[in-house]
C-alpha cells in the first residue's frame, strides 16, 4: 500500500487517501478547532481601529492559524499514522521534520487564488478537511504532475520557476478540483501547482495543514536564537499592523515563516506540554523532535550547535535592515 501511495504521489505530485480517519475523531477536532478560530479572529481584529477593513490574516478572505500544543489534535499523532509516516520517510531523501502544524481556512467570500507554488523547495504538505470540501465551499485546484520540470524523474531537488513561468506552464491545462469528504487526507508535494477556489457558502472552510520538511537528523540553533527571532517578527507584527501596511504585514509574517523554516519547528514558543508528549507516539515525536518540550528529556535529543545559531542570527540581523528600509 505504502509503494502504491508513494507512487501516485512521485508522479502525480499529490495523493487522496480516503476514509483514512474516524468521523468521530474528526467531529472532536472540529469542535476543539472552532473554539481556537474564534479566539484567533478576536485576536486578529483587535489590532486594527476598523477591523472591517482587513478580511483575514492570509489572502482576501482566507485565514492561517497555528494549532495550540495542548490540543487534542496534537496528541492524537493524526499526522503521523503509519500509512502517512512510512510514506513520507520513503518520499524524502533523508531526515524531515513536522515544522508547521496549523490549519487553512477558506472563509465566505473568498475568490480565486493566483496560481502558485507554496515554494520552490521539496516539501510535504498534509491536509485533512473538518468539513466536506467541493468546488461550493473552496475545494483545491492542483494540476497534476506540474511538481517537476516536463518529463523529468522524480526527485526532492528544488525548481526556480518564477510567478510568471508557474502561470505559463499550466495555461494550457485544466486543474482538477481536489474534492474531500470528512475522514480523508491529501498528501501534496509544495512544488505542486494549485490554487484556492471560492466559498461560496457561509461556512468556513478549515483544513488542518501539517507541512513536513527535509532536516538536519539532530542538530538545530540554540533556543535562545529561535526565541529572538520569534521577538523580531512580533516586534515588526507590532510595528505593521497599527498602521495597515500591507506590505509590511506580508514582510513580517514571511520573516516569521523563515525563522520558523530554520529552526525546523514552530512549537518553540509555547512548550509541548508533558500530558500530551506523553500521549504521542514514536512517529509523532520523531516528526516533534525539534519543538520545545516541557520534558527535558525530549529536548536533549538535538544538538542545538553553534553554526546553526550563527546562520539564524545573521538572517535576523538581515530582517531588521530590510524592515527598517521598507518601513521608512
Amino acid at each position: 500500500m505504502n509503494n502504491l501511495i508513494n507512487n501516485e504521489l512521485k508522479k502525480q505530485g499529490y495523493y487522496h487517501g480516503k476514509s483514512k480517519f474516524s468521523p468521530d475523531v474528526i467531529l472532536r477536532f472540529k469542535k476543539e478547532f472552532d473554539i481556537f478560530f474564534e479566539e484567533k479572529r478576536e485576536r486578529f481584529n483587535r489590532r486594527f481601529t476598523n477591523s472591517s477593513d482587513y478580511s483575514a490574516n492570509h489572502d482576501i478572505n482566507r485565514w492561517n492559524m497555528l494549532i495550540p500544543s495542548n490540543s487534542f489534535m496534537l496528541s492524537s499523532s493524526f499526522y503521523a499514522t503509519d500509512e502517512i509516516f512510512n510514506t513520507l520517510k520513503d518520499i524524502f531523501d533523508g531526515d524531515f521534520s513536522l515544522v508547521f502544524f496549523s490549519s487553512d481556512i477558506s472563509s465566505p467570500g473568498s475568490a480565486f487564488q493566483t496560481i502558485h507554488q507554496d515554494g520552490n523547495d521539496f516539501s510535504i504538505a498534509l491536509n485533512v478537511p473538518l468539513v466536506n470540501s467541493n468546488e461550493i465551499n473552496g475545494a483545491t485546484h492542483v494540476f497534476p504532475c506540474t511538481h517537476l520540470e516536463d518529463g523529468e524523474m522524480f526527485s526532492c531537488k528544488s525548481n526556480n520557476f518564477s510567478d510568471a513561468e508557474i502561470i505559463e506552464r499550466v495555461k494550457n491545462l485544466s486543474p482538477i478540483s481536489l474534492n474531500v469528504n470528512v475522514g480523508d487526507y491529501t498528501l501534496r508535494d509544495l512544488r505542486l501547482i494549485h490554487r484556492g477556489t471560492p466559498n461560496n457558502t457561509n461556512e468556513h472552510r478549515p483544513y488542518l495543514s501539517s507541512i513536513f520538511m527535509p532536516s538536519e537528523k539532530d542538530s538545530a540553533p540554540e533556543f535562545k536564537v529561535i526565541e529572538y527571532g520569534l521577538s523580531v517578527f512580533q516586534d515588526f507584527k507590532n510595528r505593521a499592523f497599527p498602521i495597515g501596511r500591507t506590505d509590511l504585514i506580508d514582510f513580517a509574517n514571511t520573516f516569521g515563516r523563515v525563522v520558523i523554516s530554520l529552526s525546523f519547528s514552530d512549537r518553540i514558543k509555547y512548550p509541548i506540554p508533558i500530558s500530551i508528549s506523553n500521549q504521542l507516539n514514536q512517529n509523532a515525536l520523531y516528526c516533534l523532535r525539534f519543538s520545545k518540550f516541557e520534558d527535558e528529556k525530549l529536548n536533549s535529543r538535538i544538538n542545538r550547535n553553534k553554526s546553526t545559531s550563527e546562520y539564524l542570527l545573521s538572517e535576523i540581523e538581515k530582517a531588521k535592515i530590510d524592515f527598517e528600509k521598507l518601513i521608512g
